[in-house]
This record gives structure tokens, C-alpha cells and sequence, in this order.
């Protein structure tokens, strides 16, 4: 049942169907061969893979996102961000990076992260004579840290699944998305050398102060929805709630971005982004439905188990097949298929279940921006207006940094448990 499942799965996948439909029609194949179970459980699973509290959070962070773009305070983080580091070579493009880790910590979401910032920066760094594809590839990699920056979608979605502290697992990210930010730049400087990127002019100290009072409320924002889950103020839904309440306020009673005729559009591209994602979370959990039912995880455990008893050796075996699984799965459904898989091997060789959570979102996260599926590269890419193959010759290094990174972080447990450790401990 499975493997006919999965077959079907990848056939739809390679023919273009849209991944929440490939992986519903492979599940309904799946359990229609099932001589004892009637169709009707599809039904009932669609319904509960998206019954859950926690998951309530998506439409309040994809909301809060659209308030941000419409409200202007993405505008401000960019002008914020440019004071800072617009005057270094390939300054724009740190630009978008700095912008990204700072909308990171609001939007949760790669997706809306790329589409606000890149719809900015991306059409300005091509003015300023950045390649297109390198532009593209640059607010990819950006766009990709905001689920590794809390709040984090796919991180509540995964800790739905599996049982670990949504707050411990947010405070994990932290430090790993500000390294992968800080790797990003370099490879950034390295290109604008290159290229003979030049930065603007230095900004004067007024300025940096004028930029940083235009943007406090924006930046006011990440350490409101951060602390109160820390200081357990509120959950991760409610906090969503705050976000939308607080974007919706400062855009328009503060920077008065929009009106009240704006607000139907931003209610529409909020609602029309949270189906998508809820459509392919219900998909998702009837696939993962199947592969428990087939005892799957049991099976990889077991596999694994013959293969080498080295915790360091299982973690690069791991990131391997989440590199590979991503790259043809969209993060989401990835990672609602493959955490309850992987969870009982962490458990199995003693992996801390925040540091193993980390690691799987990250892989997840980062195998995303590869081909052939690759989302957040066809919106940055669209934003650009460039073909695959000329931003194919720069995804070995804004991979690459990332790869790096990960595995440092996944092989010294401390940079994603020291914050945790510190708060909860």
C-alpha cells in the first residue's frame, strides 16, 4: 500500500500536479487498495491533520505578513537595514539579509519573508547591476530563514506532530539563523568584490538614528511575539493574534499605509496563502497516516540500526536523506511525512529532541531552495524575471555557506541548546 502510495505520489509530483493534490490522490490510492479500511478515514484525516490549536497560529502569522507589506513596515525595516550596511561592497544585498533576519523574527514564514523583501530589494539590486540570478538566489537564501528565526511555522507544525516545546524549539533557531545570516553576507561581500558591487554612501550617525526611529515600532515587533511565548505571556497562536492586532495598528493609526478599502485585498491574499498551506498540511497528514499504519518509522529505525551504532555517523545519514527529500517535497508536507519517521531514531541513539528537531527544520528548510521543486526560487525568481540556469551558477555558494553551518550546528549540540538551556534550565 505504501510503496503503490508513494510511486503514485512521485508520478504526480513529476508531472506538475500541485503537491496537496498529488499527495491526497496517492493517499486515496493508497488506502483504497486497503480490503479493511473504508475511504471514508481519508475524510476523516484530511479533517484532523488540521484540528490542532497550534496550528490556528498560520493564519494569524500569514495575516501579520500582508499587514507588514501593505503597512509600510517592510519599507522601513529596508531603510533600517541600509543605514546599517548599505555602504559595504554588495551592501544591498546585505541589505536584504540583515531585512530578512530582522522580518524573520515576525513572519514565520519563508514564503512571505521573500515575497516582501525581494519584491524591494530585488528590482533595486538589479538597478544597482547585481546579476539577476545572484539577486535571486541572494533573497532565496534570505527568505529561507524565517522558519529557522522564531516565530516559525513549520517549527509549531513539527512540534504539533511530535510532542517538543514549541518555545524551546523557537529559542533553538536563534543562534543557527543569525550564523546562516552572518554566512550569507560573506558570500555576499565576496560576489560584491567580484562584481565590483559598490555600496552607497556611508550613512552619518543622524541618519542611522533617523532610520532606527522610523523602524522601532517594526523592530519592537519580534521582541513582543518572542518574549511573551518565552516569559509565557502567551502561546504561539495567541501570539499570532498579537502580530496581526499590532501590525494592523502601527500600519494604519501610525504610518497610515493603507484604509479600510485596502483591507478586503489583504484579507484575500492572507486567506488564499493560508489554504494553500492548510490544504497541504491535511494531504500531508493523510500520507503520514499510511507510512504509521505500514509501521514505516519502525522499519528505518531498524534499518539504520544494522547499519552503524554511531550517533555522528546517524546524523550525517540524516541530513542526507532530509537534503534528498527535500529537494523534491515541499518543506511543509516534508516535514509533516518524515518527522514522525525520524522522531524514534533520535529517541533510539539519545539525540537531545530540541537539538534533532533544529537539525531536521533547518535541512528541511535550506533542501527547499534547491531544484527541482524549489518554491521560494520561483518567487524571487518571478520577482526578478530570470531563468533557473543563470541562478543555477550561484546556489553552490548560498547553499553551500548554509551546509556548512548546518553541520556545525548539527554536530556541536550547543549552538541550538544554549538559549533553551538557558531560559528553561
Amino acid at each position: 500500500m505504501l510503496t503503490v502510495a508513494f510511486i503514485t505520489f512521485l508520478i504526480f509530483l513529476f508531472l506538475g500536479v500541485p503537491i496537496a493534490f498529488a499527495m491526497g490522490t496517492a493517499a486515496l490510492l493508497g488506502v483504497g487498495l486497503m480490503s479493511d479500511v473504508s475511504l471514508t478515514l481519508i475524510s476523516q484525516k484530511l479533517f484532523v491533520g488540521v484540528d490542532s490549536f497550534s496550528l490556528m497560529a498560520i493564519p494569524f502569522f500569514m495575516l501579520s505578513g500582508e499587514l507588514m507589506e501593505t503597512g509600510g513596515i517592510s519599507r522601513r525595516l529596508v531603510d533600517f537595514s541600509h543605514s546599517l550596511v548599505g555602504h559595504i561592497k554588495g551592501g544591498l544585498g546585505m541589505v536584504s539579509i540583515l531585512t530578512s533576519i530582522i522580518f524573520a523574527g515576525v513572519s514565520g514564514s519563508a514564503a512571505a519573508d521573500t515575497a516582501a523583501v525581494g519584491s524591494i530589494l530585488i528590482p533595486a539590486m538589479k538597478k544597482k547591476g547585481y546579476p539577476a540570478g545572484m539577486a535571486a538566489m541572494l533573497q532565496a537564501s534570505a527568505g529561507s530563514l524565517g522558519p529557522i528565526i522564531p516565530p516559525s511555522l513549520t517549527m509549531i507544525i513539527y512540534a504539533t506532530l511530535t510532542g517538543v516545546s514549541i518555545g524551546s524549539l523557537f529559542l533553538a533557531g536563534i543562534i543557527p539563523g543569525l550564523i546562516i545570516g552572518i554566512g550569507l553576507m560573506l558570500v555576499t561581500y565576496y560576489y560584491g568584490a567580484k562584481f565590483n558591487l559598490m555600496g552607497d554612501r556611508r550613512a552619518s550617525w543622524k541618519e542611522v538614528l533617523k532610520a532606527t526611529k522610523e523602524a522601532s515600532l517594526a523592530l519592537v515587533m519580534p521582541l513582543i511575539i518572542i518574549g511573551g511565548i518565552i516569559l509565557g505571556v502567551f502561546t504561539a497562536t495567541e501570539a499570532g493574534a498579537i502580530a496581526v492586532l499590532y501590525a494592523f495598528i502601527v500600519g494604519f493609526f501610525v504610518y497610515k499605509e493603507y484604509t479600510w478599502k485596502q483591507l478586503p485585498e489583504i484579507l484575500l491574499k492572507a486567506a488564499a496563502s493560508t489554504s494553500m498551506a492548510m490544504l497541504i498540511i491535511a494531504a500531508a497528514s493523510t500520507m503520514g497516516w499510511i507510512i504509521a499504519f505500514e509501521k514505516f518509522p519502525q522499519i528505518v529505525v531498524g534499518f539504520v540500526t544494522s547499519i552503524t551504532q554511531s550517533p555522528t555517523l546517524v546524523m550525517m545519514l540524516v541530513i542526507v536523506f532530509l537534503i534528498f527529500v527535500g529537494m523534491f517535497i515541499e518543506t511543509l508536507s516534508a516535514t509533516i511525512i518524515v518527522a514522525p519517521i525520524l522522531m524514534p531514531l533520535a529517541a533510539k541513539f539519545g539525540f537531545d529532541p530540541i537539538h534533532f528537531s533544529l537539525v531536521m527544520v533547518v535541512t528541511l528548510v535550506y533542501a527547499g531552495v534547491t531544484p527541482p521543486v524549489g518554491g521560494i526560487l520561483f518567487i524571487t525568481m518571478g520577482i526578478a524575471r530570470t531563468k533557473l540556469k543563470e541562478l543555477l551558477r550561484f546556489l553552490p555558494s548560498y547553499v553551500g555557506i548554509m551546509l556548512i553551518v548546518l553541520l556545525i550546528v548539527a554536530l556541536v549540540p550547543q549552538f541550538s541548546l544554549f538559549i533553551p538551556n538557558m531560559i528553561f534550565k
